[in-house]
């Protein structure tokens, strides 16, 4: 045989063995896929699980295993004359729904629950896992669904639980809220200034009262302790120290401490809160600024001060010249006499009736007279009162008016009474040669019509430390006790008193060097 030959023979051996292999291969193949096809068959017969293959385009059944027709109630050859959407209810995917709903971008699975409807009506939550396959030459959905009724009972039950503790918790924080809403009206309605604070006397709340005195905001007054915002004496913190380990109740006046640097004076409270064992667990303190009865104090004692040496100069002029017209009725001189006399008990009436005049307004004791009053004309008859005066002082006094300003309706004998209180002060206090002006209007504000009158001189002015105090009881200014003028320091007090019960106020601008002026406003109805 040739080497040819041999080489041919080869290359044919060859070829057989490969084409042995391939058969083998097949056979093989053939093999595994039948046992896989068993394999398969035995768990889709025998699944747990209700297993339906469907067709994708038509949703038509197209098989189902034992568990599938057991649990939705049908024959299997019943189930597949059935479509998809006649066993699975329809799905409106909401915000909870869509969260049970996903797909495997590993093995291409959609996961999502729905609710498969029993042969008798009954429906049956399930959770469905979903996957595309080639069955068969074709396509289908395989659907394997597992019953969760149990999850969605243990769910419902424990939803209603958290419903019911939910419930409790929203009851017992509306509760705490209203308690705590109407804790802070109780301490937000009172005027006095309240704090709280720990039992290092660290102030944890204060109440609006406090914040509006002291300046100090809740967040500010947490980073102090209230010993530093009041100036307290060593004897003070003796005392306390006392009563609170007695779990007493400590009050004393102090001087309070602002926020901008300000003191006041305060009468201050300090409860101790205790605990069963009777250990301080906190303090509760209040106060009010004290500054205005210290101010009404002052000038009380200023007042009975003023009127003890204003009534002394009548009366010892009153007795010195009774005694002058017992012993002089014989030398003419005793009409003098008697007419100084007669001064002398008018000042003192005066004076007696101003006291009586602010004891009757601010105790809303006095009937205003509510008449129509043509204003215009009440001012032109002060003015022609007091022009004779004005000759006499060297004052030149004018009186404008605007056209037509309507009839007001009030108490003609106290608006009157006003306004020739303002054109007294004027001539006492402006230099002799100067100007007074008087002037009427009509003015407009805030769409509400107004009556202005004012009393306008160019004297020497207020001082800026004494225009604070210019309407308070018994305040008299320093020009008032240097040049000797007599007054109770009542008049504008009464004034303004007045103008407010008829619904008005009374403003005044001085700059010292460029005079004075009140202004007074009444509405017009």
């Amino acid at each position: 045989m040739s080497f040819l030959n041999k080489s041919q023979s080869h290359e044919r051996l060859q070829q057989e063995i490969g084409a042995l292999r391939q058969r083998i291969a097949e056979l093989e193949a053939k093999n595994q896929s039948a046992a896989s096809a068993a394999y398969g068959d035995f768990l889709f017969e025998n699944s747990g699980e209700s297993i339906l293959i469907v067709d994708p385009y038509t949703t038509k059944i197209l098989e189902a295993n034992p568990n599938a027709a057991r649990r939705l109630g049908y024959r299997r050859d019943e189930l597949c004359q059935l479509g998809l959407d006649q066993v699975e209810m329809p799905r409106s995917l909401d915000d909870d729904e869509a969260e049970t709903s996903w797909q495997s971008s590993v093995s291409g699975t959609f996961f999502y629950e729905t609710t498969y409807r029993h042969k008798n009506g009954t429906l049956i939550p399930v959770e469905v896992s979903s996957r595309m396959v080639f069955w068969q030459g074709r396509d289908v959905l395989i659907n394997f669904a597992r019953d969760i009724r149990w999850r969605k009972e243990a769910e419902s039950a424990l939803r209603q639980v958290n419903s019911s503790l939910e419930q409790q918790v929203r009851q017992h924080t509306a509760d705490l809220a209203a308690e705590k809403e109407k804790l802070e009206a109780v301490l937000g309605s009172i005027a006095e200034a309240v704090a709280m604070a720990d039992a290092n006397k660290k102030i944890v709340y204060v109440n609006p009262a406090f914040t509006n005195l002291t300046m100090f905001s809740l967040a500010e007054a947490q980073t102090q302790s209230f010993e530093v915002m009041f100036d307290f004496a060593p004897r003070d913190f003796q005392a306390q120290a006392q009563a609170f380990a007695a779990g007493a109740v400590w009050s004393g006046e102090v001087i309070g401490l602002c926020q901008d640097g300000r003191t006041y004076p305060t009468v201050l409270t300090i409860v101790p809160m205790l605990a069963e064992d009777g250990r301080i667990t906190g303090y509760v303190t209040s106060h009010q600024d004290i500054s205005r009865f210290k101010a009404l104090d002052k000038a009380q004692y200023s007042f009975i001060t003023n009127v003890s040496h204003q009534l002394r100069t009548p009366l010892t002029n009153i007795k010195l010249y009774t005694q002058l017209v017992e012993d002089g009725l014989g030398n003419g001189k005793a009409a003098h006499y008697l007419h100084t006399l007669s001064q002398q008990a008018e000042r003192l009436e005066h004076l007696v009736q101003d006291i009586l005049e602010l004891a009757s307004l601010e105790s809303s004791e006095s009937v205003l007279e509510w008449r129509s009053i043509d204003l215009i004309e009440m001012l032109r008859q002060i003015v022609a009162n007091n022009q004779r005066r004005a000759q006499l002082t060297q004052h030149t006094l004018n009186f404008t008016a605007a056209d037509n300003l309507p009839l007001f309706k009030g108490d003609r004998a106290r608006l009157r009474q006003v306004f020739s209180e303002l054109l007294d002060n004027a001539f006492a206090y402006t230099p002799t040669g100067t100007t007074i002006n008087l002037e009427a209007a009509r003015y407009e504000e805030e769409n509400r019509q107004w009556l202005m009158v004012q009393v306008q001189d160019n004297g020497p002015g207020i001082a800026p430390e004494d225009q604070a105090h210019i309407f308070d009881r018994f305040f008299r200014g320093r020009p008032a006790e240097q040049g000797n003028i007599v007054g109770t320091g009542l008049g504008l007090c009464i004034a303004q008193q007045i103008v407010q019960a008829h619904h008005g106020h009374i403003a005044m601008e001085s700059e010292p060097g460029r005079g004075t002026t009140f202004t007074v406003w009444l509405p017009v109805p």
